[in-house]
């Protein structure tokens, strides 16, 4: 996810204006490192470790804002990723929730045409998250895509988890990874833990595409904090 920044503020203004309900509500930070930052089974370091970390704040009515940023290298003049979003989520009935936000994607420097924008609707119900999303402009590109994820936790033991997710990218090109056709399934497997007021996790990535290096099946180790 400069005049970005402005795009996001009018989105937090409107949804305090538009809501008689907003109050102050929580705000969380962030901060992670990790061996590499992959990205819907995409390496967007060059495989080289990332620093990460972002600010949320969510309202007592259900909406939420925030920001996030990372280091990214596409082996351009490409540095830095800096998102924005906004969303609102509620309950539908016990243990049922949906969430829906969107996310602003910005490339900050020389390489503002790969900024877009995504929209996103998710139910989670109990350790189930079931997602679909739409971008206008994938990648900055004349080009629309849909991407539908599965995500799942499990409790192995005290202290630790699984997270499984997969996912289906399907953008409208013939050739928008450098292959003929532009629809690849990725997939993950985290064990998850903490301590001492850090998260670890250990994650392994994947994806159904053959002879691209930057979505190589990979390990990735990282340590999270939040505040």
């Amino acid at each position: 996810m400069n005049t970005k920044k402005l795009i996001m503020s009018s989105v937090a203004a409107t949804i305090l204006a538009s809501s008689s309900l907003a109050s102050a509500g929580d705000i969380e930070a962030n901060v992670a490192l990790a061996t590499d930052y992959v990205f819907r089974g995409f390496s967007q370091t060059n495989e080289d470790p990332a620093i990460s970390g972002g600010f949320d704040y969510a309202f007592d009515n259900g909406f939420s804002v925030g920001t996030w940023a990372s280091n990214v290298n596409f082996g351009d003049n490409t540095s830095t990723e800096l998102d924005f979003y906004a969303g609102y989520g509620f309950e539908v009935s016990d243990g049922v929730t949906v969430d829906l936000s969107y996310i602003y994607f910005t490339y900050p420097g020389e390489t503002d045409g790969l900024n877009y924008s995504e929209f996103v609707a998710s139910v989670s119900l109990s350790d189930l998250s079931l997602g679909v999303l739409y971008s206008p402009d994938y990648f900055g590109s004349d080009d629309s895509a849909i991407v539908l994820n599965a995500d799942y936790s499990i409790g192995l033991a005290e202290n630790l988890g699984l997270g499984l997710h997969v996912g289906y990218t399907d953008v409208d090109s013939n050739d928008f990874f450098g292959f003929n056709g532009s629809r690849y399934v990725d997939y993950s497997a985290a064990l998850t833990t903490s301590g001492a007021g850090v998260d670890f996790a250990l994650t392994y990535y994947g994806t159904d595409l053959d002879d691209i290096d930057a979505a190589d099946d990979r390990l990735v180790f990282s340590v999270g904090k939040s505040f």
